[in-house]
């Protein structure tokens, strides 16, 4: 931590010391952690921040979990550049109430809010926890993952893993998807927004990378939308590549899926166009898009006559082991549903339609195809299709 208290109360802040004066108070001051008022240890080494560390079996409740230099020096950076804009903000102050500390606590346009820079893996369950303990006092939280966890494939596409999941934010309904990150060697900061997930741990989106200093805190909250028919396009080299993709070595969820298949006398090579759609809540789901979106197409959809309808609890029910928990997205403020979701893009294909609410009737047949070549002209066609009229994959 960057800040403790002396024997009399006073708060010292390391960083703002010079060396000297550290090696002074060191030698005639000590300090004590603010929250929970053990004693703790002045570190001022040549190569990291100066900072306060309680001893190893210290059962401090607002422990940081040892990040290290790294987090240590980005908690500081963000700190003074909030200060540089005259802004309302503290540094580690304890919040006796939910026995919390953020790494910032800033007031903003009447709200209150919490900034927590993450740079270690820790339990969902000690995220969550955090969140609700914030969320208890009416204290908007706010993660920003070290950009060691950022992992960028190509220009819009980025690595994101389980853990990274629950730091997704969305402020309202009509906010996009966001992922925070900021490097303190670089000073970048990095937003990752309105993203869609092509697989289970890759998503394409908005990137927008700048430098600390260059921008505002307000810039945290801009909207930026991925351009429809780009997105399609990108899309459109997404099939091919699952299309031409060699099965190679498989297991877990994907061998399943694939044994699955086998069952239905089927192929990847062969599968309907409407399967593998982007669907802004993928997140929701613990499967790839090529996953569930066949087994709905294929056991649900296609064996019924046209006309015969089906309901949208009945697709729940097929694919409830597929449905991640919602409680894991405590920064996520859209219902949005992905099965949903993509009923609706096949509703506007004309494939099904909606008779009565969360209620759906067949309307064509769900063409397969005979051989690779045909299946990706249909590919073509169809995202072709969806470029043409322009529909919002984020509906709902």
């Amino acid at each position: 931590m960057l800040q403790a208290k002396t024997e009399y109360g006073k708060i010292v802040t390391l960083a703002s010391l010079t060396r000297r004066e550290i090696a002074f108070l060191k030698k005639e001051t000590q300090f004590f952690c603010p929250a929970c008022r053990e004693r703790v240890i002045a570190r001022a080494g040549p190569k990291t921040v100066p900072h306060f560390a309680h001893n190893a079996k210290s059962h401090c409740p607002s422990q940081e979990g040892g990040e290290g230099a790294y987090h240590e020096k980005g908690k500081l950076l963000l700190y003074r550049w909030l200060q540089s804009q005259q802004l309302d903000v503290q540094l580690e102050t304890f919040l006796p109430a939910i026995g919390q500390r953020p790494d910032i606590l800033l007031k903003l346009h009447g709200k209150t809010i919490a900034i927590e820079y993450q740079c270690a893996r820790i339990p969902p369950e000690q995220i969550i926890r955090r969140n609700q303990g914030y969320h208890s006092q009416g204290i908007v939280p706010i993660w920003i993952l070290g950009a060691n966890r950022f992992n960028r494939r190509n220009r819009n596409q980025v690595r994101i893993d389980q853990f990274q999941l629950h730091f997704m934010h969305q402020f309202s309904s009509d906010f996009p998807l966001t992922l925070y990150y900021f490097c303190p060697e670089t000073l970048r900061f990095i937003l990752f927004q309105d993203f869609y997930f092509t697989t289970a741990q890759q998503a394409t989106g908005k990137l927008f990378i700048k430098k600390l200093t260059d921008m505002i805190m307000t810039d945290l909250f801009q909207r930026s939308w991925f351009n429809q028919q780009q997105l399609c396009q990108i899309w459109k080299q997404e099939k091919r590549s699952f299309r031409l993709r060699s099965s190679g070595h498989v297991y877990g969820r994907e061998l399943a899926w694939q044994q699955w298949l086998y069952v239905n006398r089927t192929h990847r090579e062969t599968l309907p166009s409407m399967v593998y759609l982007p669907v802004a809540s993928q997140y929701r789901m613990n499967t790839p898009p090529w996953d569930w979106q066949s087994r709905l197409c294929l056991e649900v959809i296609a064996p019924l006559t046209n006309g015969e309808t089906f309901s949208l609890q009945r697709c729940m029910h097929v694919l409830r082991s597929h449905l991640r928990n919602p409680r894991l997205f405590p920064l996520v403020k859209s219902f949005a549903n992905p099965v949903y979701q993509y009923l609706y893009l096949l509703e506007r294909m004309q494939v099904i339609r909606e008779v009565s609410p969360k209620a759906f009737a067949k309307q064509t047949a769900i063409p397969s195809y005979q051989h690779l070549e045909a299946a990706l002209n249909g590919d073509n066609e169809l995202m072709n299709q969806l470029i043409k009229q322009n529909i919002g994959m984020n509906h709902l």
